[in-house]
């Protein structure tokens, strides 16, 4: 079964639905430590695993080949080898091959005795490199670059040691590169770099001749390594600037099929059974199938590390991974051995339905898998057998979940397939799940504990209820209570109700939870004001309490209420009757009188019960003008209530006349007599008491035509300290023998004032010529 491409955490992610993946966290499992190796430089790297050696050489500036033991240890050289590059071990393995390209040389060693028994030249100038043992013949890469021109080609060494150059007819504009199958054949690939491409030739070889199967040039730039598949067909190539997964036919170079994934740069390997090895990246290495989705085990050097150029190597039965990897200036190498890289990781992924989960609710497990690899065609499920154990307070030591329910792999939900169990959360105590992969074929075993947190948690609870109600009229308050999944149904709900008639609250009953958690309470209201309806959830045996509380404001009755005074003005001192009256009430009878002169708060004055007749009475002395209030506090069925009156403070005014000489009667009325003689007349207020603010106008008018008109008003000026104004008129002003009369307004401040206005009473006056006699 072919799945889309993905990347191993992204599948967990998808499977379950997770932000965070569970599951183990090294990628790199089966890696062993680095092994320093004692060499400068790194050139290429042979497995004699027949022998245990491993072969490793050091390019130019050296002058051994560096022997270990497979696992990089017990380090050896085999010396007189200066600047070894290229190795190949002989078809039979009792030799290995050497290129001595600074001594225009190939060298042959015995792998039994680690010592050089021939050395063959291969001709002034031609510098031998890459080679490659195929057919049964060595083929060796030679050739010497400059003035634009390459004396380059591929040579042989056979059995008997003849060396022959020139054995491919075509030029090569630069030393190829040679590989050939990782078991003996007779395929031959060779390539060498053209600027942004890369010239392939690939051979059939055989009878100590090569023989061109095909030659082109591909879209490979920065070709680092190159190898041939297991079975001969196919080319994997390794580029630094563009990563491919084509495979291309040796037969006719045409790409044919994708790798499993991208051959990475620095190098390429191909294992006996065809799996690829090559750069992850630029600082680790990776093991692929040859086709399919996806890669066995990723490696990481870490940076600046990274995988040398020809730096894998396969033992023959694909049981090890070598690399070398060096630092950023290609030196200091070291050696990785990992151990069954052909095994991909495996990591287990699961949780169950949304925590938490209460005592008693029902759950459903369900685990799944992430792994680099995909499955393999015709496969549904991942390989392998999958033990799935329940452990909680009543079986601590687990107890093995018979028949999981199995669901096929699916994309883009489950790539490998999963495993779900459902069952009931314990009452008390924890729950956990133990899950075992067995592994299979190329997925390695896995195991992983999952916990299930089991914790009583609280439900949350909305309630709905109307704003206003009616007294004495039905009502109802709804609610509902919701849990983050399928839950227990268990509890109830009670109610506290408190209201103006029963301040600390009583209990109205218990309602009872449907089972998609909803519940109502009918309620008809006796008292008014705010009715609060508190709803507790008890949990039951599964959640903790919840509470919530709507208030509803019940209407009341607005009641007759009343307060009067005995007069609608008093002079300073006066006593002020208040008489407050009200009307029908439920159960409180009680009135609060308050008053309030200008300018000061308001103070109480007097509460109390009304008397039988609905009246409370008080007295006042009144020094300003004042305000007075009633108000009643309400009680279950009737509103509260205020209600003013207004007593008014009228001064005291006294006026005087000054210099007149006599008075005279005119029908009833007393008039004031001057003579113009006296020049002026003079009218003097007092107002009692006065206030700062306050002014006084004085008004004149005079008798014509059988009415009063007024002549003259003075602007309102302000009184004196001791509440007096005087006020002044020229004699001349006035009509002799004509009649006239005078009085004053006091007018108090705009702001504050403390009395009423008042007028003066009119002072009668006429003016006679003359002098009196």
């Amino acid at each position: 079964m072919k799945l889309a491409r993905f990347s191993p955490p992204t599948a967990a992610a998808l499977l379950l639905g997770l932000t965070t993946v569970i599951g183990p966290g090294a990628v790199d499992s089966h890696a062993a430590s680095d092994v320093p190796l004692p060499i400068a430089h790194f050139a290429h790297i042979v497995v004699d695993a027949p022998h245990g050696h491993l072969f490793i050489s050091g390019g130019a500036g050296t002058d051994d080949i560096l022997v270990t033991d497979l696992d990089g240890g017990d380090p050896t050289v085999i010396s007189g080898e200066p600047g070894a590059t290229g190795l190949a071990l002989s078809a039979d393995g009792s030799a290995l091959y050497a290129a001595l390209p600074d001594q225009d040389a190939i060298a042959t060693i015995s792998t039994e005795s680690l010592t050089e028994s021939a050395r063959h030249g291969t001709g002034a100038g031609t510098r031998p490199d890459s080679l490659a043992v195929a057919g049964g013949t060595l083929w060796f890469a030679y050739g010497t670059t400059g003035a634009g021109t390459c004396a380059c080609g591929i040579g042989s060494l056979d059995g008997s040691g003849t060396v022959t150059l020139r054995q491919d007819p075509g030029s090569w504009t630069a030393p190829p590169m040679l590989a050939t199958t990782p078991t003996p054949s007779g395929v031959l690939a060779a390539a060498a770099r053209t600027g942004d491409t890369a010239a392939f030739v690939t051979y059939r070889a055989g009878g100590g001749a090569l023989t061109r199967q095909a030659a082109k040039e591909l879209p490979v730039p920065e070709l680092s390594d190159l190898a041939v598949t297991a079975d001969g067909l196919h080319l994997a190539v390794s580029s630094r600037a563009y990563p491919t997964n084509d495979r291309y036919r040796t037969s006719d170079l045409t790409a044919d099929g994708r790798f499993a994934m991208p051959v990475g740069p620095g190098a390429v390997a191909v294992a006996s059974d065809g799996t690829v090895a090559d750069g992850a990246g630029d600082y680790g290495f990776e093991a692929i199938p040859e086709t399919g989705e996806g890669y066995y085990t990723a490696y990481d050097f870490g940076s600046p590390r990274r995988l040398a150029a020809h730096g894998l190597a396969w033992a023959p039965d694909g049981s090890r991974l070598y690399a070398v990897a060096v630092d950023a200036a290609g030196g200091a190498p070291t050696l990785r051995t990992t151990g069954d890289p052909e095994t991909a990781w495996v990591r287990l992924v699961g949780r169950p339905t949304p925590t938490p989960l209460a005592p008693g609710e029902a759950y459903s497990f369900r685990a799944g898998f992430a792994s680099p690899l995909s499955l393999g065609a015709g496969e549904t499920m991942i390989p392998g057998t999958v033990r799935i154990t329940r452990y909680d307070s009543a079986d601590p030591h687990g107890v093995p979940v018979p028949d999981p329910t199995i669901t096929p792999a699916r994309v883009p939900t489950d790539f490998f397939g999963s495993y779900s169990v459902a069952g009931t959360a314990p009452l008390t105590g924890p729950l956990s799940f133990r899950v075992d992969y067995s592994g299979s074929g190329h997925y390695g075993p896995a195991g992983q504990t999952f916990d299930v947190p089991v914790a009583k948690y609280a439900p949350t609870m909305v309630l709905t209820a109307p704003s206003t109600g009616g007294r004495a009229a039905p009502l109802a308050v709804t609610g509902r209570l919701t849990w983050p999944h399928a839950h227990v149904t268990t509890g109830a709900v009670h109610v506290v109700k408190t209201d103006l008639a029963h301040p600390s609250g009583y209990p109205v009953g218990t309602v009872p939870v449907a089972a998609d958690g909803s519940f109502a309470l009918h309620d008809t209201p006796q008292a008014g004001g705010t009715n609060t309806y508190a709803f507790s959830y008890d949990g039951g045996t599964s959640y903790l309490p919840v509470t919530a509380s709507a208030k509803v404001q019940v209407s009341r009755t607005i009641p007759s209420l009343s307060l009067t005074t005995d007069a609608k003005s008093y002079h300073s001192g006066a006593t002020v009757k208040l008489t407050a009256h009200l009307g029908t009430t439920y159960d409180s009878r009680v009135v609060t009188l308050y008053d309030q002169p200008a300018g000061k708060p308001r103070t109480q004055l007097k509460s109390g019960r009304v008397d039988a007749h609905g009246n409370l009475v008080t007295t006042y002395k009144v020094t300003r003008n004042t305000v007075f209030s009633a108000a009643f506090a309400g009680d279950d069925r009737y509103a509260p209530r205020t209600v003013t009156a207004g007593a008014a403070l009228t001064p005291t005014v006294r006026t005087a006349m000054q210099w007149p000489l006599t008075t005279t009667r005119v029908g009833s009325t007393t008039y004031q007599v001057f003579y113009k003689s006296e020049a002026t007349m003079g009218f003097d207020l007092q107002v009692t008491p006065r206030q700062s603010g306050g002014c006084e106008t004085v008004y004149v008018e005079h008798y014509s035509s059988g009415a009063w008109h007024q002549v003259t008003s003075g602007t309102c000026v302000p009184l004196y300290s001791d509440g007096w104004y005087g006020y002044s008129r020229s004699l001349k002003l006035f009509t002799s023998n004509d009649h006239y009369r005078i009085r004053g307004h006091y007018t108090p401040p705009a702001k504050d004032a403390q009395t009423a206005d008042v007028w003066s009473q009119w002072t009668y006056l006429t003016v006679r010529s003359g002098s009196p006699s």
